[in-house]
């Protein structure tokens, strides 16, 4: 009888969770984007100053 009551909850509660899940790995891969994009930003900005871009 728990295992039923238990497999019903996780039924119910399974695509919030994935989609939770989904948002979260949606956040770190953006905020992966923002600091590669920063950091290629600060190296151009490097290489014109000493000449090299």
């Amino acid at each position: 009888m728990q295992d039923e009551i238990w497999m019903r909850n996780w039924n119910d509660a399974h695509p919030r969770f994935s989609s939770d899940i989904d948002r979260g790995f949606a956040m770190i891969a953006g905020t992966i984007a923002r600091l590669r994009r920063r950091r290629d930003d600060r190296d151009a900005m490097l290489r014109g100053r000493i000449g090299l871009g």
